[in-house]
Parts: C-alpha cells; sequence; structure tokens
C-alpha cells in the first residue's frame, strides 16, 4: 500500500509546487504590467508644459456650456509629446471634446455631438451643484499639495452621503492620488492611492 501512496503524493507535490509558482509568476506579471502605465503617466504628467488649468482655458475659447471632465492620457498619437488633455463641456443640447496638446496648448481636435439622454442627466445635475469643476481642482489641491491632472464630474450615487461629487486625480511627487470632492460642499472624501 505504501507503493500506491508514495507516486501520488510526489505527483500531488510536484503539481502544488507548480500551481504555486505559476501564481506567483502571474502575479508578478499582473503586478508589474499595472505599475508600468503609472510609473509612464507620472513621467508624462511631469514633463507635460500646459497645466490643467491652461488647457481648460484654451478649451473654453473653443466650445460653449459647462465642464464636465478634464483628462490626461499620456499616449495620443496626434501630439507632440503624445500627452494630450481632453476636455468634455456640456450644453442642454449638445457635447463639445477638445484635445490640448499637453506640450505647446495646441487645439489638436473638437467633436461636437448631441447630448443623449444619460448626458442630460449628468448636465442638469452638474447645473445644480454649487462647487464647479475650478472650485473642486482648487480644494483637491490645497487638500493634496498636489497638481490635478484629471478631474470628472461624477452622478452616481457610488457614495451614499455625496449624490453628486468630482472625482480627481492628482500628481503629488512620484505618484498620482485619487481625491474626491463633494459637488454641493466642497468636502473631500474617499481619497487613496491610485494603484
Amino acid at each position: 500500500m505504501s507503493k500506491i501512496f508514495k507516486p501520488f503524493s510526489l505527483t500531488t507535490l510536484g503539481t502544488r509546487a507548480a500551481v504555486v509558482v505559476g501564481a506567483a509568476m502571474l502575479t508578478t506579471t499582473i503586478y508589474a504590467s499595472t505599475q508600468q502605465p503609472l510609473a509612464s503617466e507620472v513621467q508624462a504628467a511631469k514633463a507635460s508644459r500646459i497645466s490643467l488649468q491652461q488647457a481648460i482655458n484654451i478649451a473654453a475659447k473653443k466650445s460653449s456650456g459647462l465642464l464636465m471632465s478634464a483628462s490626461f492620457d499620456h499616449d495620443d498619437d496626434k501630439a507632440q509629446g503624445g500627452v494630450v488633455y481632453e476636455m468634455e463641456f456640456v450644453t442642454s443640447s449638445r457635447n463639445y471634446e477638445i484635445k490640448i496638446d499637453a506640450m505647446n496648448g495646441r487645439v489638436i481636435s473638437t467633436d461636437v455631438e448631441r447630448l443623449d439622454s444619460d448626458d442630460l442627466v449628468d448636465y442638469k445635475a452638474l447645473k445644480q451643484a454649487k462647487i464647479d469643476v475650478k472650485q473642486a481642482m482648487k480644494i483637491a489641491e490645497k487638500q493634496s499639495g498636489g497638481r490635478v491632472i484629471e478631474i470628472e464630474f461624477k452622478n452616481d450615487r457610488d457614495y451614499s452621503d455625496h449624490a453628486s461629487y468630482y472625482e480627481a486625480d492628482i500628481l503629488k511627487g512620484n505618484s498620482i492620488v485619487w481625491l474626491n470632492v463633494d459637488a454641493n460642499t466642497g468636502s473631500v472624501f474617499n481619497n487613496k492611492f491610485k494603484k
């Protein structure tokens, strides 16, 4: 009987070892692949010559309505150095998407589309908000001691105490911090390091 169990236990041990090693390699690969884009995003944000505030001011001249979001993209093939800010402005009937080169402030593209029903709900909530995007940026920068590189108005009720809020990505040193600002009270909540 012991001859039957010896090969079984060695095979079982070998299988378990292979599973553990495979899982460790997969975890390392996933960690490395998620850290690489973040590192390159931090480097690109540090290298950008145009601030988000400057990009917003440039984009506002090419659109109308309220600023819904401003995001940073570090791998756009139409921009110098690949870094752009993408702005979204909304009116009661139109959605304006404007890309600004983060190295030189040049307008790369402007798209105008009709507002769909979901965007109209968000527009109405944004219009009712007591804190606008620029105020939320100032609050986030003051709270974090960093520089906002992305901000987006959210009306998704993910947080029971905050019906509408701004989600900000802030460059601080060699990391990017998430920080949320309530769109009605200006209170800051749920800040954490981006992984």
